[in-house]
């Protein structure tokens, strides 16, 4: 797509196209951006509207709730309250931004159909001509400890025993949110400890073989191992816990997608109405318990969940935003098994994993009951409230009062 063509018809003439445009506007961020206070208000501004209307939002604040109980209250993972907002500086915005923005940091992915060597010619020209030691005064880590490379930490460790917690809000509307969560492994099976998914597999299965070995070294194995497992979990909580025990219309499992920090956590999410929500959480509870013991992973489960992941990762590969999201990070030595094999081999991945490599997956994620932390978001209605009429529904009349007799009723 071109951008600021001039003239019509056979008179155009076609301006820059969008990816050069990209180009120099990404050049100007780096070398040459104003920073102003009237823009930095206005950033303000939608940062304390989005913190504010969280806290008056049922799910959003429970979700906050149970994050500061797992994290300990770490800020790295919760949403920025009003103060924090307001005691930025424009300098100490500038600051953060720019320490980010070093050439050597850099990482360009593109994908979609377009001119090869037109591309590289124009990230030549806006970005490979930006000086090697742009930024560099901003470059904390350098101050820091000139000789040490980069590091990424891990997400707290969890309290044990979890806790249950308990979230009131005001709302006309009734309604309720239960959620249960736990530690997990980052993206790529590296848990908070350091440890990884496939470390934990192979050392709880001792009687594997060589093949196994080679299969669960693979870079992938714990990212496709995480993601069949996930299928398997949301498969099961909507069959108990919406179908089989009827608490729910919405049941999710979900796991933080980190890449470079160590460690992450899962989280089921389950919307039931208010006298219902103690048992939704039970049931999820119960579910998630089910699979380690009762109720294993089954083969029918495994090839369900693969034809599903596949069939989710050839239709996203049609779409260039997918492509990018694969290959970004690819060269990042802070994610060493985000590589060129994450994408040729993960199919073949897919279909080698196994019942037993999911089973022992499993128990690399925090859910047993003392792990887990839970709690429920309920709303309670402002006091003095009254429903709009329309609201209230009104008695049917008894038998034989309506015109014609009961029967017309």
């Amino acid at each position: 797509t071109n951008v600021g063509n001039v003239g019509f018809g056979d008179d155009v003439q076609l301006g820059i196209t969008g990816t050069e445009a990209t180009l120099q506007i990404v050049r100007e961020i780096i070398v040459g951006f104003n920073w102003e206070e009237d823009a930095l208000g206005r950033s303000k501004q939608s940062y304390r509207s989005s913190h504010e209307s969280l806290q008056k939002n049922l799910e959003g604040k429970s979700t906050e709730v149970i994050m500061e109980a797992m994290t300990n209250h770490d800020d790295r993972f919760l949403s920025v309250d009003v103060d924090t907002v307001n005691a930025v500086t424009l300098d100490d915005a500038k600051k953060a931004i720019m320490s980010q923005l070093l050439p050597s940091n850099l990482e360009i992915s593109v994908a979609g159909d377009f001119d090869v060597q037109g591309v590289h010619d124009m990230i030549l020209q806006y970005i490979g001509t930006i000086p090697a030691d742009a930024n560099a005064e901003y470059d904390l880590e350098k101050k820091e400890s000139p000789s040490k490379g980069k590091e990424f930490g891990s997400v707290p460790t969890l309290d044990v025993p979890g806790k249950f917690l308990d979230l009131e809000l005001e709302d006309s509307d009734p309604r309720a949110v239960a959620y249960v969560a736990g530690s997990a492994p980052n993206m790529w099976g590296t848990l908070a400890d350091g440890t990884t998914v496939a470390e934990r597999v192979m050392a709880a299965d001792s009687g594997q073989s060589e093949y196994d070995k080679r299969r669960r070294s693979h870079p992938l194995f714990a990212n496709v191992a995480l993601s069949l497992l996930s299928e398997i979990i949301n498969r099961r909580l909507f069959s108990n816990v919406r179908e089989r025990k009827q608490l729910t219309y919405d049941a999710n499992f979900s796991l933080t997608g980190f890449e470079r920090l160590a460690g992450g956590w899962f989280l089921v999410t389950v919307t039931a109405s208010i006298e219902k929500s103690q048992l939704a959480l039970e049931a999820c509870k119960e579910t998630l318990e089910s699979l380690r013991k009762s109720s294993r992973v089954t083969g029918d489960n495994l090839e369900s969940a693969k034809r599903v992941v596949l069939n989710r990762h050839q239709g996203e590969l049609r779409t260039s935003s997918y492509w990018t999201i694969l290959m970004s990070g690819i060269q990042e030595e802070s994610i060493p098994l985000k590589g060129p094999l994450s994408v040729t081999d993960y199919n073949a991945v897919v279909e080698a994993i196994t019942v037993k490599d999911l089973q022992l997956a499993l128990e690399c994620l925090g859910i047993e009951d003392t792990e887990l932390f839970t709690a429920i978001g309920r709303t309670v209605q402002p006091e003095g409230y009254l429903p709009p009429e329309d609201e209230i529904v009104k008695a049917s009349p008894m038998a034989g009062m309506g015109r014609g007799g009961a029967l017309m009723n």
